[in-house]
């Protein structure tokens, strides 16, 4: 199956990533997952970066 170069950029690929995937038909997938992977670990790091903000801005309007 060839993957879709389209979605592939709009996925925040860039063009030398895009032909890489594609010029590795058998390795494709596990190379998708694992930007999958690697991605999902960026936003879980964002989210508990975000966690700690929202707690210290309830610490904060606590002591006003």
């Amino acid at each position: 199956m060839e993957p879709d170069i389209y979605a592939l950029s709009k996925a925040g690929f860039s063009k030398e990533r895009i032909e890489e995937i594609t010029r590795c038909d058998d390795k494709e997938i596990r190379m998708l997952r694992k930007c999958r992977y690697q991605l999902l670990d960026e936003i879980h790091g964002k989210q508990q970066s975000l966690d700690e903000i929202d707690y210290i801005i309830c610490k904060m309007k606590e002591q006003k």
